[in-house]
C-alpha cells in the first residue's frame, strides 16, 4: 500500500467514538430536517434541506419529499439552524501521557472531528487510535507524524536527532517504516541533513511539514518540497531588508565551538531586529513564490499570541483553564519553561512587537493568495482544547479573511490538503458523516462556529446534553490529574 493510500484508509476508518448508552444512544439513522446547509466550496447557503445520515455516511441531501427519512431515523428539526462540515485543528499535540483524556473529548465537544498530531510518540498515537476505535476514548480522526526530525542536540526530548545526510536518510526510513503519515522537520537540522531528509521522504511518499530550519531559507524549503510552514517560521527573516547579514550571524554562530548555544543567543538578540518593518516588495515577491509553489501556511496565531503575552498574569484567569490537566497548567509558568525562563522585560516587549509584525505578514500573504490551514498548537501555554480553534478562526477574519475563507481553512482545505476531498470537508451525499449543527450563520459572523447545537463525529450524534456531560467529565478528570 502506498503512503497516500494508507493515509486515505486511515481517514476513512473513522474515529469509532466512545458511546455511553445513557448519554448517547446509537441510532441507525439521523435526519436533520429544515436545515440550512453551508456550502463551504461555493460560499452559498442552501436552506430548508433534509440531510440524512446512515451509519457513518451522508446518504442523502435534498428538499423535503426528496429524501426518504425512514421510521428508524432520529429526526432533529433544524429549521433556522446551519450545518457545516466537521472542523479540523491542523496543529495539535493531543496524545500521550495524561493529556489525551482531556484534550481529545474536548476537541470533539467543540466540533473538531479531525486533527493533525504534530509530535508524539508513535506508541501513544497508536494507543489513542486503538482506544478510540474500540470505544474506550472519545476522540477525532488523527493524522500523525510521530517523532520530529531535528539536529544535535535536539530542542525537544523524544526527537529523532541527526548530524548529517546519511543519518537523516536512515531516520526518515525508520519513521516511514514506523507508520508516520508525514515527516515533521525542526529548527536545528543541518543543511545537508535537511535536504537529504526531504528527498528521502519524497521517495517514501511522505509529505514534509514543519518549521523552516534555522539554517535553511524559506525559498530553499519550499523549492525542495516542504508542503507546510508552521507558525510562520523563517518568514520575518526572509522579508527583512537585513536578511543576508542576519543569516551570516546565524551561520557563524552555528559553526562556533558553542554551536547551537551560540545560535540561541543570536536568535534572542535578533528578536527586536525581526520586529522592525519588513521590506514589503521583497515580502510580496516571496508570497508570490509561496502561492505558485502551493505551500500552505499554518500560522497558529493562538500560540503566537500566548507566547508573546506569557508574562501577562491575566491569562491565568481564563475560565477554560478548567479543561486543562493541573499538571499541564503548572508547566505553563514561564519561569519553569526553558524557552522563556531567562527572558526579561525588554525581551517580552520585543516578542509583542514580533507578534504584531507576524499579523501584518499574514495579511500580506493572504492578499497574495497564499493558502492557509487553521491550527492552534494545542498543548502549548494557554491553548484550550477545541475552544482555541474558534479563536483562531476569529483571528483570521480580523486579519482580513472573509468568514468563508476562515471556515474553509478548518474544513474543505484540510480535506483537500490531506487528499481526502472525496470523503471529507463538505455536507454532501456520500461524504463521511462529520458534521456540526450551529445555532447561527458562520458566514455572517465566524464566531458562530462556537454556537454548537450538535456534533456528528463519524456518524455518532452528540447533542447538547451529551456534549455538556463530556466537558464535565473532562473538567473533573483534569482537576484530579
Amino acid at each position: 500500500m502506498t503512503r497516500t493510500a494508507g493515509l486515505l484508509a486511515l481517514l476513512s476508518a473513522g474515529p469509532g467514538l466512545r458511546v455511553l448508552p445513557a448519554q448517547n444512544p446509537r441510532v441507525d439513522a439521523i435526519a436533520f430536517t429544515g436545515v440550512t446547509v453551508v456550502d463551504v466550496e461555493s460560499g452559498t447557503l442552501r436552506p430548508g434541506l433534509t440531510v440524512l445520515v446512515r451509519g457513518n455516511r451522508i446518504t442523502a441531501v435534498g428538499k423535503p419529499g426528496e429524501v426518504a427519512v425512514g421510521r428508524d431515523a432520529r429526526v432533529l428539526p433544524a429549521g433556522g439552524k446551519f450545518l457545516i462540515p466537521g472542523l479540523w485543528d491542523m496543529h495539535v499535540h493531543a496524545t500521550g501521557a495524561f493529556i489525551e483524556q482531556a484534550f481529545l473529548p474536548a476537541l470533539v465537544a467543540n466540533g473538531i472531528t479531525g486533527v493533525r498530531e504534530m509530535f508524539s510518540r508513535r506508541d501513544w498515537v497508536d494507543s489513542a487510535r486503538a482506544r478510540i476505535r474500540r470505544g474506550a476514548l472519545v476522540g477525532p480522526r488523527i493524522v500523525a507524524s510521530g517523532h520530529i526530525l531535528d539536529g544535535v542536540p535536539p530542542i525537544w526530548p523524544g526527537s529523532v536527532a541527526v548530524r548529517n545526510a546519511e543519518e537523516a536518510r536512515r531516520a526518515v526510513d525508520s519513521l516511514a517504516a514506523g507508520g508516520a503519515d508525514f515527516l515533521k522537520v525542526y529548527n536545528r537540522l543541518p543543511r545537508d541533513a535537511y535536504f537529504a531528509a526531504v528527498a528521502e521522504a519524497k521517495a517514501r511518499g511522505l509529505p514534509v511539514a514543519g518549521h523552516v530550519p534555522t539554517l535553511i531559507t524559506v525559498e530553499e524549503a519550499v523549492d525542495s518540497g516542504q508542503v507546510t510552514i508552521e507558525h510562520l517560521t523563517g518568514l520575518l527573516l526572509a522579508c527583512s531588508p537585513r536578511e543576508e547579514e542576519l543569516r551570516r550571524q546565524l551561520s557563524q554562530a552555528a559553526a562556533s565551538p558553542k554551536g547551537w548555544d551560540s545560535v540561541t543567543a543570536v536568535l534572542r538578540a535578533q528578536t527586536r531586529t525581526q520586529a522592525e518593518p519588513f521590506d514589503e516588495a521583497k515580502c510580496r515577491r516571496l508570497a508570490y513564490h509561496l502561492a505558485q509553489r502551493g505551500t500552505w501556511m499554518v500560522p497558529t496565531f493562538a500560540v503566537l499570541r500566548s507566547i508573546a503575552y506569557l508574562d501577562d498574569s491575566t491569562l491565568r484567569a481564563d475560565p477554560r483553564l478548567r479543561y486543562v490537566p493541573v499538571q499541564w497548567r503548572a508547566s505553563w509558568d514561564p519561569a519553569k519553561d526553558f524557552r522563556f525562563k531567562n527572558l526579561g522585560p525588554a525581551d517580552w516587549a520585543a516578542r509583542k512587537l514580533v507578534f504584531e509584525r507576524q499579523r501584518e505578514l499574514a495579511r500580506l500573504l493572504h492578499q497574495e493568495k497564499v493558502r492557509f490551514l487553521a491550527g492552534t498548537d494545542l498543548a502549548n501555554p494557554y491553548i484550550y482544547p477545541g475552544f482555541s480553534l474558534h479563536d483562531e478562526l476569529a483571528t483570521l477574519v480580523a486579519l482580513g479573511f472573509t468568514p468563508l475563507e476562515a471556515l474553509r481553512a478548518a474544513t474543505l482545505d484540510p480535506a483537500r490538503f490531506l487528499g481526502a476531498g472525496d470523503s471529507l470537508g463538505a455536507v454532501a451525499t456520500g461524504k463521511r458523516a462529520d458534521l456540526v449543527l450551529l445555532e447561527a450563520n458562520p458566514l455572517e459572523d465566524i464566531r458562530n462556529t462556537s454556537r454548537i447545537v450538535a456534533v456528528v463525529a463519524d456518524g455518532r450524534l452528540y447533542e447538547l446534553p451529551a456534549r455538556q456531560r463530556m466537558l464535565a467529565e473532562v473538567e473533573k478528570w483534569a482537576a484530579g490529574r
